[in-house]
């Protein structure tokens, strides 16, 4: 099977290249990314896999005779819109597009352009990084996708992912999946922006703890709002998890505003004030949240 990587940053790197063995991948990059790939190979340095450099395809574009059978959408949500032309490079009539995209709202951008038949829902939960140009690190452990769809879907994705060191489950209800994913990282990667400090810290404290309390249950219950069927003890069981994984707990949006780089915040934090609103669910710090990174943004 030919599988589009869109893109070969740290999420896209590393699941494409576990599935290098049994299938023609294909990674789009660009800039000094994709000529250090060229030129040395895409390195992966990951607790979970090992350690390889896999020789690979990667373009900014991809060729005309590159049709994709699957391609795995896991760019920054503020690219949504440069990668329409370059995924319509690859597409074939059966096309399918997994996306594994942060936040929500993907799936609904990505219906909007190819199709609802030929869009799967998913989420990842991955500590990863691009370390360096052409290098990735997956250091968190366990890194695993969730996805939904349909019968036939889902047979491609077991077609794809079976006989990979991939960890995936089929969900049953992957709205609910999608907002769990939303919670944890409306918390994680909204705290640590406003507080500008690493997770850790922040956990250690019990002001700032307590302020990730808040952005739970402001977050779980706009998802009640909207009929969401997620339990109410999701905000403890987060809570123990980040507890329990607080010294490899890092947020790719926090890591983009110290860098300097556009954040995602509108599918996120600005997802939740927004369906607030909507809703008339009160959400003040995912507001204040939105407001700030909002700031950031326009002031690149």
């Amino acid at each position: 099977m030919k599988v589009l990587i869109m893109a070969a940053g740290s999420v896209g790197g590393y699941f494409g290249s576990l599935l290098l063995n049994n299938n023609e991948v294909g990674f789009v990059a660009r800039g000094n990314h994709l000529k250090n790939i060229k030129q040395n190979g895409l390195k992966i340095i990951s607790k979970s896999t090992g350690n390889s450099t896999f020789e690979v395809n990667a373009f900014e574009i991809p060729p005309k005779n590159f049709k994709a059978d699957l391609v795995i959408f896991s760019v920054k949500s503020y690219q949504n819109e440069g990668s329409i032309p370059i995924i319509k490079q690859a597409l074939r009539s059966s096309t399918q597009i997994l996306s594994i995209q942060n936040g929500i709202g993907s799936q609904e951008f990505l219906s909007n352009h190819f199709g609802v038949d030929h869009v799967i829902p998913g989420a990842t939960y991955i500590d990863a990084t691009k370390k360096s140009h052409g290098v990735i690190e997956e250091f968190g452990g366990n890194p695993k996708i969730i996805l939904g769809g349909n019968y036939q879907q889902i047979e491609m994705i077991n077609s794809i992912f079976e006989n990979t060191k991939i960890n995936y489950e089929i969900s049953t209800d992957i709205q609910c999946d999608l907002w769990e994913k939303l919670i944890y990282i409306s918390a994680l990667s909204g705290i640590s922006c406003l507080l500008r400090q690493d997770f850790e810290s922040i956990l250690s404290r019990q002001e700032s703890k307590n302020l990730v309390i808040s952005v739970l249950k402001e977050s779980l219950s706009v998802a009640h709002s909207l009929n969401i069927n997620i339990s109410s003890d999701i905000v403890q069981k987060i809570i123990t998890q980040f507890q329990k994984n607080s010294l490899n707990l890092i947020s790719s949006m926090y890591e983009d505003l110290k860098a300097k780089k556009m954040t995602e915040y509108e599918v996120i934090n600005g997802a939740v004030s927004r369906l607030g609103k909507q809703t008339g669910v009160l959400t003040p710090i995912n507001d204040i949240i939105t407001t700030s990174l909002q700031l950031h943004n326009q002031n690149l």
